[in-house]
C-alpha cells in the first residue's frame, strides 16, 4: 500500500508545538518530532513499510499518521476526496480552501441559542466593554457635511426598482466635479447614523442604512477627492459618522502612486472620488468569537457597496466597486495598522461618460 501526506492541511506553531490542521475535515494534531519525520519521509507516494528503511521505530507511528489522516492511501476514499478538492479549489490555492472549509459550520456544530448568546454578551460586556463604534477624529479639524436624510428630489431614478435596473458598472467618467452636497448623501447613506442605542446590559448598538451582523458595523469608510465641488480640496479624508464630518488624513497622491495603488488601473484613478473601505475586526471580535464571524465582515462590506451603487445610481452618477487594488499602499494613503484595520475595496465615483459600460484594457479582472 502507498500512502503520501495529505494536502489539505496547515501547519503553524502555538505556544511551542507545532499543529498540524486538517482543514477539511476540521481536525488538529500536536506533532512530535518523529512524526514530523514520518511525514517528510512521506512526501511523495512510498510504500507504508518504507519508512522502516528510515528507522523500523517509525512504523507504528506511520500507521498512527495513517489512521488519524495524516497520511492517506492511493486509491482510498481520502484520497479521491483531496483530488475532488483541488480539482475544485486548485485555482484559487490554499489560502482560499483554508479559509473557507475552516470556518464551513458541519453537521452537528454547536450554535448558541439566542437566550445563550444574550447570557454570553451580558457577562462580555461586565468583562470587558465593547470597542469603540467609531475611529476618534485624533484632533483633526472636522469638515461638517451635510447632516439629513438625503432628498430625492430631483435625482434622475429615486425610486428602488428604477435605481437597480438601471444600475451599470461605470468606467469612464467625465472631467466634471462631483458636488459636496451628493458626496455627503451617499457617505450618508453608506455610513450615516440611522439611530443609536445605548442598552445598559449588552452596550452601544448603532444602526445605519445597510445592515451589520450583531450591528457591530465594522466598516470604516475612508475618501479620496480628487474632484469634488462645494470645498472640499484634493486629498485623503476619513469619514467620521459620529461628528458627521469628514477630516484629513494627508495630502492627495501622486496620480503615479495612486494608479499603482489601485493596481495598475488608470481609469479607475482618473475617478473624481474613491471611497475606500476598511474593517475595524476588532468590533466583530469582540461580539462573534468564531473564525466565521469573518465572513461577516465580508458580507457587510456587500451591503455597504451596494447601497452606495443604488444611490449614487439613483442621483444619476456612475459607480463601480472594486477589489483588484494593493491594499498595502492603500494601507500607507490612509494611514490604517494593517493589524487591526483591513483594506477591503474601493469604489469609484462620477459621471459617467457615455451610455454603454466599457472595460477599459488596464482592469484587472
Amino acid at each position: 500500500m502507498r500512502v503520501r501526506v495529505a494536502e489539505h492541511a496547515v501547519l503553524y506553531w502555538d505556544d511551542g508545538r507545532l499543529v498540524w490542521d486538517d482543514y477539511l475535515h476540521q481536525q488538529q494534531f500536536a506533532l512530535t518530532e518523529d512524526s514530523s519525520r514520518v511525514l517528510w519521509w512521506f512526501g511523495k507516494w512510498r510504500e507504508l513499510r518504507s519508512i522502516e528503511r528510515f528507522d523500523a521505530a517509525l512504523v507504528p507511528i506511520a500507521e498512527r499518521l495513517l489512521e488519524a489522516g495524516l497520511l492517506i492511501a492511493e486509491g482510498s476514499d481520502r484520497h479521491e476526496r483531496q483530488n475532488e478538492l483541488k480539482n475544485r479549489w486548485g485555482v484559487w490555492g490554499p489560502p482560499a480552501a483554508y479559509y473557507h472549509f475552516a470556518t464551513r459550520a458541519r453537521s452537528g456544530s454547536r450554535i448558541l441559542t439566542a437566550g445563550e448568546d444574550k447570557a454570553r454578551t451580558r457577562e462580555k460586556v461586565g468583562a470587558s466593554p465593547a470597542p469603540p463604534p467609531f475611529k476618534p477624529t485624533a484632533g483633526r479639524p472636522l469638515i461638517a457635511l451635510r447632516k439629513q436624510r438625503p432628498s430625492d428630489a430631483g435625482w434622475p431614478h429615486p425610486r428602488l426598482m428604477d435605481a437597480l435596473w438601471t444600475r451599470r458598472s461605470t468606467r469612464a467618467y467625465l472631467d466634471k466635479p462631483v458636488a459636496l452636497d451628493d458626496l455627503a448623501g451617499i457617505l450618508t447613506a453608506a455610513g450615516g447614523i440611522i439611530a443609536f442605542r445605548d442598552d445598559p446590559e449588552f452596550g452601544h448598538n448603532v444602526f445605519k442604512a445597510s445592515p451589520s451582523a450583531g450591528a457591530r458595523d465594522p466598516i470604516e469608510i475612508y475618501l479620496y477627492a480628487g474632484n469634488v465641488e462645494g470645498g472640499l480640496e484634493p486629498a485623503i479624508y476619513h469619514f467620521s459618522p459620529s461628528a458627521h464630518g469628514v477630516t484629513r488624513m494627508g495630502d492627495a497622491p501622486s496620480p503615479k502612486r495612486l494608479v499603482s495603488a489601485l493596481g495598475g488601473q488608470a481609469w479607475l484613478a482618473a475617478a473624481p472620488v474613491l471611497l475606500i473601505y476598511t474593517a475595524m475586526i476588532e468590533r466583530s471580535q469582540w461580539r462573534y468569537e468564531a473564525a466565521r464571524a469573518y465572513r461577516d465582515i465580508s458580507l457587510g462590506l456587500g451591503h455597504v457597496s451596494q447601497t452606495v451603487l443604488l444611490t449614487a445610481t439613483a442621483m444619476g452618477l456612475g459607480a463601480v466597486f472594486a477589489t483588484a487594488v494593493r491594499d498595502e499602499e492603500l494601507e500607507e494613503f490612509i494611514g490604517c495598522d494593517h493589524m487591526s484595520e483591513i483594506v477591503l475595496g474601493v469604489t469609484a465615483l462620477g459621471h459617467p461618460r457615455g451610455s454603454t459600460p466599457s472595460i477599459p484594457d488596464d482592469t484587472a479582472l
